[in-house]
């Protein structure tokens, strides 16, 4: 379901206003807004997890692939790749 562009426009329009209207103070002297190590553990172990996902997805793409390739390599199997060109020459 696809949301009401002017809505969502309104959405991100509210958003900003509200990010220039808030008041930030550099002093340094609040330790409690200090980035955890606990927290950056956790996105780099999730970053990590799918990572791996998607480098055994593609692992196993290929593989499938290579082995549909090594079945179709048969006399009665062999089928056409979508790479290949078939050129007609016509005497």
């Amino acid at each position: 379901m696809v949301a009401c562009p002017r809505l969502v426009s309104a959405v991100t329009l509210l958003l900003f206003i509200e990010s220039l209207l808030t008041k930030a103070h550099g002093d340094g002297l609040n330790t409690a807004d200090e980035i955890e190590v606990k927290y950056a553990a956790i996105g780099a172990g999730i970053g990590a997890f799918l990572s791996v996902c998607f480098v055994a997805i593609k692992l196993y793409m290929i593989k499938k692939h290579m082995l549909d390739n090594e079945l179709s390599e048969s006399e009665n199997m062999k089928r056409p790749s979508l790479r290949t060109i078939h050129i007609e020459v016509k005497d």
